[in-house]
């Protein structure tokens, strides 16, 4: 199946890993909360599902595309996260004057850009959850 590319610019979606060990699923938030919500096989049990054909292959495979790119955002939070804390270390550094603080502010765009990564990651962390609930609706034997 094609994978479309995401529609925040940047953000093109990549197939998830074939490995088949539950210790080396993702550990980010999105890995966590499908172990929490499937077990910890959860991962193992997706990509079982996700190579089948037929509609539940289709809510697995979503559900681990899901997961990846929450944990692919959380990632990239943390990395603007530090950098923030690098600004915002240089901007007390006791040897630096007052007068050589820049204009602009202290974090630039960085703060923004935490900012927005962090509304995104939760996003998409919502949107996990109600692929998780729907994965596990749908995958509930019927009586």
């Amino acid at each position: 199946m094609p994978q479309p590319d995401s529609r925040v610019r940047g953000t093109a979606k990549s197939p998830p890993t074939n490995t088949s060990s539950a210790s080396t699923a993702p550990t980010g938030p999105g890995g966590q909360a499908v172990r929490e919500a499937l077990g910890d096989d959860a991962y193992d049990q997706l990509r079982a599902q996700a190579a089948r054909d037929g509609a539940m292959a289709l809510l697995a495979e979503l559900t681990l595309y899901t997961a990846l790119e929450a944990d692919r955002l959380y990632g990239r939070l943390r990395l603007q996260a530090a950098q923030a804390r690098d600004h915002l270390t240089d901007a007390l550094d006791d040897r630096r004057t007052a007068g050589f603080l820049p204009a602009s502010g202290v974090l630039g765009t960085c703060g923004h850009s935490a900012d927005m990564l962090a509304a995104r990651t939760t996003q998409q962390l919502n949107q996990l959850a109600l692929v998780l609930d729907t994965y596990q609706a749908a995958s509930r034997p019927t009586t």
